[in-house]
């Protein structure tokens, strides 16, 4: 892989986990999104969300578990995109999230594009 994908990738990647970090921070320390993940039903499931997506951002960060954790990303914005579209809310960031880590992934992983088994 050349050097300029690999730095694109890696730029792509941090930018992708911008937002879903900050989703962490907010979700232990931020009484407005504690009170909105309330109003829209998790209150029980605060803690145990944030950790999850902890785990999705991390295991998407690191190259030996990039390929998981695209997998989790994707989970975890699907449940974001869901969540917010049940309630009338916008989704955009979750969408472009979404896409931006996947294009991190592709970039990084493009065996992923192979779609020829090898034997």
């Amino acid at each position: 892989m050349s050097n300029k994908r690999k730095i694109a990738g890696w730029i792509i990647t941090v930018i992708a986990s911008i937002a879903p970090t900050w989703g962490v921070i907010g979700k232990f320390t931020n009484a407005g999104m504690q009170q909105n993940m309330k109003t829209i039903g998790f209150e029980s499931w605060i803690e145990i969300i944030a950790i999850g997506e902890l785990l999705a951002v991390v295991t998407f960060i690191l190259p030996q578990t990039g390929r998981i954790g695209i997998l989790l990303m994707s989970a975890l914005m699907g449940g974001a995109i869901a969540s917010h579209m049940g309630h009338g809310e916008s989704f955009t960031m979750q969408s472009t999230v979404l896409v931006l880590a996947w294009i991190a992934a592709l970039i990084r992983y493009p065996e992923f594009l192979d779609f020829n088994p090898k034997n």
